[in-house]
């Protein structure tokens, strides 16, 4: 497995991730140590999720399985927790690669990061890859690891927010022959084939474009429900009063917001804008902007976007499939620079298609007279918020509770 990384690490010609490497100390040895770890068998598993649990229990359990690959999956995860609380019952988040792999998960997620900021052509061409790849390996050594999950998390229903997740609990399911219930939540608009499999029960998609490609490949419309993607509860709260000429600048988590410099110093030579930049994890891009311009404010990582977004009248971002839908409840028009990652070109379109914002293709483009004219033209913003307010009330109100439900099972 060391020599499968390092072999990817020499395509990427990039030395600092072999530091990574060595620094971390992870060797052959290391990586079987993590894979077969003695995990010992909890109880048998194979009948949760079929009937109302005993009636001493007040609450329902349910586990998500999500991912830090950005911080987007995480984020639908922690906004899904959220919004079944409300309903008294009892939900725990896990990163499934915490789990899986405790001793390499750091590298895991290095190499991704370098993947999206450096080596994007390398990340898409494994994102198209996976289309058509839906293997899941190491499964029986995982089941080990799924059965002691279950078993301390006490699981009724299981909810996936990335595909990985899925691929190994269908498979966990297909092992036990269990009926535990899978539903699993796609967090961006195009929807890649390994998201989907056989022991899925329902899934959650953002529209009904989603819905209509899964259609296509075959997937029951029973099982699919379009609720969009979900986003913390204060996004669906009221409207702010929107500040004229506010921008908010975002790259997700990290970030990363590619080719920006030239033009957040022409927009900011226009005294009647501000900007707000929200630089995410991203500790340089903080320090490099912190206090240089008077009409700019630069934050670091924050849990209160949606301060920022809902005053806003324009925010420009990588369109993210969590981002995408915090904007249109937030009805914040999208402005999207040259969109690279194959997700988020799938995301871009949606944005073109539906009048909720704006996408420059071109990464050559000067865009700052194209962005001061948008701010100027307030019928083309209104005209985007109205189909921003089209989008959400089109969304199903139901949640995997519901679903649940309709299957006749009892939630005591």
């Amino acid at each position: 497995m060391e020599k499968l990384i390092r072999c990817v690490l020499n395509l990427m010609k990039v030395e600092f991730v072999s530091q990574i490497l060595h620094k971390s100390s992870v060797t052959s040895k290391a990586l079987t140590a993590d894979l077969n770890r003695t995990v010992p068998f909890g109880q048998d598993v194979s009948q949760m999720g079929q009937k109302c649990p005993k009636k001493n229990r007040s609450q329902w359990d349910i586990l998500i399985l999500t991912a830090k690959y950005g911080m987007g999956h995480y984020t639908a995860s922690v906004s899904l927790k959220q919004e079944l609380e409300n309903e008294n019952i009892n939900v725990k988040v896990a990163d499934f690669f915490e789990i899986i792999f405790p001793k390499i998960k750091t590298i895991i997620y290095d190499i991704f990061n370098l993947l999206v900021s450096k080596c994007s052509t390398i990340y898409n061409f494994f994102y198209k890859f996976s289309t058509n790849n839906n293997m899941a390996p190491f499964k029986k050594i995982m089941k080990k690891r799924i059965d002691k999950l279950i078993k301390e998390n006490n699981s009724d229903i299981i909810i996936s927010t990335f595909p990985v997740c899925s691929k190994y609990i269908s498979a966990y399911k297909k092992m036990n022959n269990t009926n535990i219930k899978l539903y699993t939540y796609v967090t961006d608009v195009e929807v890649n084939k390994e998201w989907l499999t056989d022991e899925t029960d329902a899934y959650f998609v953002a529209s009904t474009e989603t819905k209509n490609q899964m259609l296509n490949y075959g997937i029951l419309e029973n099982k699919i429900n379009v609720v969009g993607i979900p986003v913390g509860k204060e996004f669906k709260e009221k409207i702010y009063a929107k500040s004229k000429n506010e921008i908010v600048i975002m790259g997700g988590g990290l970030g990363l917001i590619p080719n920006m410099e030239n033009t957040i110093s022409n927009l900011l030579k226009n005294d009647d804008i501000h900007i707000t930049l929200l630089t995410g994890k991203n500790q340089k891009l903080f320090e490099k902007y912190n206090n240089k311009y008077t009409n700019m404010t630069v934050v670091g990582y924050t849990n209160e976007v949606y301060k920022y977004m809902k005053k806003a009248e324009l925010i420009i971002t990588k369109p993210g499939g969590i981002t995408l839908f915090e904007a249109i409840y937030s009805k914040t028009p999208i402005y999207v620079l040259n969109p690279f990652l194959s997700q988020e070109i799938g995301n871009a379109k949606f944005i073109e298609n539906n009048g909720i914002g704006k996408v420059i293709w071109d990464k050559n483009e000067d865009v700052t007279q194209d962005i001061l004219d948008l701010l100027e033209n307030q019928t083309e913003l209104k005209i985007m918020r109205d189909n921003m307010q089209e989008i959400k009330s089109s969304l199903e109100k139901l949640t995997v509770l519901d679903i649940y439900r309709k299957a006749g099972v009892e939630i005591c």
